[in-house]
């Protein structure tokens, strides 16, 4: 079952719902064709358990009420991208994106673009007025993608265990208002 549309992207080919447990099955599949971010972030190949850990990793002392976990969806209802992350983290006027991920035959189509640029609009009207997210130091095409975007760094991490790897984290942040 498709929940309907959170907020609109400028693309007619795709469109971003809300997603549930009952979507871990099909949302395993994006994080397998994305193996290349696993490898680069990680060190290593993604966990068969991936969407299902994605629905419950939340930061210490919160809860899953504050996550959000939308698929990017295509004409057929496929899962072809994921925007997870919390909602009042670190604060309560800042949205926090843990994972923007889109597979791999839709990159560099400007998608990521128009999906960060409607979600800035949902999380305006909710309220927020900042979004955060943190870079590891070894993915600056991310990096770059998220400073075209209006993000800027505010802080780096001491280097921190991510799977096999062991990594600085930039924490960017981009201004709604």
């Amino acid at each position: 079952m498709i929940d309907k549309p959170v907020f609109s992207i400028d693309d007619p080919d795709y469109f971003m719902c809300s997603l549930r447990p009952a979507h871990e099955e099909s949302l395993q599949t994006p994080f397998e064709q994305c193996a290349d971010f696993t490898m680069l972030v990680e060190g290593e190949n993604v966990n068969p358990d991936t969407a299902q850990e994605i629905f419950r990793s939340v930061p210490a002392g919160r809860s899953t009420r504050d996550k959000f976990l939308y698929g990017l969806m295509d004409q057929k209802g496929n899962i072809v991208g994921v925007l997870e992350g919390m909602r009042h983290y670190p604060d309560n006027t800042a949205w926090w994106i843990g994972l923007l991920l889109l597979a791999p035959g839709i990159r560099s189509h400007g998608l990521g673009r128009k999906i960060v640029d409607a979600f800035s609009e949902y999380i305006s009207s909710n309220q927020g007025t900042s979004i955060m997210l943190g870079v590891v130091e070894e993915n600056q095409a991310a990096y770059r993608f998220w400073q075209q975007l209006g993000f800027r760094l505010v802080r780096q991490t001491e280097p921190r265990a991510f799977g096999k790897k062991i990594q600085t984290v930039y924490v960017m942040q981009r201004d709604l208002r």
